[in-house]
């Protein structure tokens, strides 16, 4: 398995590995720049019975405090020891990330209607901080910010969340707090595995001259002292002094870089960029049919498959199980569930007028999910954590993958029932309308259903239209789809009553999903009944679509209910 892993590393960072930015000609490096905290990699911190690298804390540390910003563009770890060591340097500098705008602007009022207005709240800051949301310490706690806060918290259902938000990061920033989350020192003795770790400021209390204490405040010294190669040194004697006190209860060193790698890449989120140049070269080949059109998409798909491919076993190794239990995981994985899909569609069709619209349909859904992880990642939280109690469960595996995989095929639907809207209004346009409703399946393959003139039947040379082909391509995913998210809705019902004692309890996710399966079950019916039936099938088909995304995004972002953890 590690060597697997390691050669897909080296092969990605290939692909992706870009030099820093070298300093401008004639500026000497600062400080920040200068530091090698890169044995950091092979730290690890324990943290609520998980052992993580040092760089998943940091970056966990400092997305408490700073959101997806980056505070005077260091590196989260430079960042988060830098708050820590030196908190005089960080008090006017925009620190804290306030995520609701409407929030900001609030702040922003009281600081200018103040008369104790802080020195530093300028226009233009206070116009920077209602853009990029975040500010320095001396705004949010100015004292008719805090008052106004303190009513807004009375405001349970609109700003209770975001007050909170503010509240956790002014707490997790005090150099204290950081210092007692900084689990380092591994426990010693045969009942090591079970006992909890040690602060690193524990362990300077208790043994003052052990090599940990010796070598940590070696690296405070050297950073308050702005010497870059001191903290560089201590740093690898610190990496060193750690993992000698209990090597057995260690994670291995190529865990731990593989988790600061794949944090420090953002999980491969990034890779939507190479899935929208597939999108617009399988466009082509469905929209002009020009060979070198597919197979190019079909090799840019399959280096984008693998870039997916990669993170996926990346966290699947990292936090030890199959990445499906937050929102974040459901996205990117349902992304992965739909290229695979993609993948063996393709070949089942691959001598049929369907070939490339899976391709491109998964191409899409693979954009639309990596994006919105790689642009949002205050909802979509990159962090591993602990699967709660619940989730410890056989149904995890067998509910949660056959609804999010049911829900890919829903996406895929819509995707081919845009284009043929899209389609059916260019046509509408020029006055030559092709429903698609005439359009047979013979095992998905596209061809028409004919009769000889002794009146026996017989599948015709495939001279379908193009609309029939994007009609028969929905209906394979809508009847796919539909079967699945039954499935689905029934094992929840079961782990719902052996879970929570009761197999239906009206909880939000659950009326949605139910609303999704209702959608298909009008579409079927009306496909069997109505005449231009490829135009119902595609309408229903969005419509089922849009109905699925409001409960993956609006059911679990703003309404609390049983699934809130997912």
């Amino acid at each position: 398995m590690n060597r697997i892993l390691i050669m897909l590393l080296a092969v990605v960072g290939i692909a992706h590995a870009t030099p820093d930015p070298a300093p401008a000609s004639g500026t000497q490096p600062t400080f920040y720049e200068r530091i090698d905290l890169s044995p950091l990699d092979e730290v690890t911190v324990w943290q609520d019975g998980r052992l993580k690298s040092f760089e998943s804390f940091s970056r966990d540390t400092m997305n408490w405090i700073s959101g997806p910003r980056r505070p005077g563009g260091l590196q989260p770890r430079v960042a988060m020891l830098d708050v820590m060591l030196r908190p005089a340097v960080w008090i006017d500098e925009d620190l804290y990330f306030v995520k609701n705008k409407l929030v900001r602007v609030e702040i922003a009022r009281a600081l200018r209607d103040s008369d104790a207005r802080p020195a530093i709240a300028s226009e233009e800051r206070l116009d920077r901080f209602i853009e990029r949301g975040l500010a320095p310490r001396a705004f949010l706690e100015q004292s008719d910010v805090q008052s106004m806060l303190s009513k807004m918290r009375t405001d349970v259902m609109r700003f209770a969340k975001p007050v909170q938000a503010i509240d956790t990061a002014l707490t997790v920033a005090r150099p204290e707090i950081i210092r007692s989350e900084l689990m380092l020192v591994p426990p010693t003795g045969s009942d090591a595995l079970n006992q909890p770790w040690t602060s690193l400021g524990r362990a300077v209390h208790d043994s003052p001259d052990s090599p940990v204490a010796t070598s940590w405040m070696a690296l405070q010294n050297a950073w308050l002292d702005g010497d870059a190669d001191g903290v560089s040194k201590a740093a690898a004697t610190l990496a060193q002094s750690l993992r000698s006190i209990n090597p057995e209860v260690y994670p291995s060193p190529e865990r731990l870089r593989a988790e600061s790698m794949y944090f420090q890449w953002r999980g491969f989120t990034w890779g939507w960029i190479f899935f929208v140049l597939t999108v617009a070269v399988l466009l082509m080949w469905i929209v002009y049919r020009w060979p070198g059109a597919f197979w190019l998409g079909l090799l840019m798909f399959l280096f984008s498959f693998g870039l997916q491919t990669t993170s996926v076993i990346m966290r699947t190794y990292i936090s030890g199980r199959w990445p499906n239990t937050n929102m974040f995981e459901a996205v990117t994985t349902s992304a992965w569930y739909a290229s695979v899909f993609a993948l063996i569609l393709e070949l089942i069709v691959r001598r049929t007028r369907m070939r490339g619209l899976f391709l491109l349909g998964a191409a899409m859904c693979s954009t639309v999910a990596l994006m919105s992880a790689y642009l949002d990642p205050v909802h979509l939280n990159p962090a591993i954590g602990n699967k709660m109690p619940v989730l410890h469960d056989l149904w995890l595996h067998i509910h949660t993958n056959v609804i999010i995989f049911s829900y890919v095929l829903i996406f895929l639907a819509a995707m081919t029932a845009g284009l043929f809207l899209i389609r059916r209004l260019f046509q509408s346009v020029t006055g030559k309308v092709d429903a698609g409703s005439d359009f047979a399946r013979a095992g998905g393959a596209g061809f028409l259903m004919t009769r000889r003139p002794d009146g026996t039947r017989a599948i015709a040379a495939p001279s379908t239209t193009f609309g029939q082909v994007l009609d028969g391509a929905t209906m394979v995913l809508v009847e796919l789809s539909f079967i699945l998210l039954w499935s689905g809705l029934v094992m929840g019902a079961i782990w719902a009553d052996h879970s929570w004692g009761r197999p239906w309890g009206w909880d939000p996710k659950e009326v949605f999903a139910l609303n999704t399966f209702l959608i298909f079950v009008l579409l079927i019916h009306v496909r069997l009944k109505v005449r231009d039936k490829a135009l119902w099938t595609a309408w229903l088909a969005l419509i089922g679509a849009v109905v699925m995304i409001f409960n993956w995004i609006i059911i679990n972002f703003t309404i609390s209910g049983l699934h809130s953890y997912a």
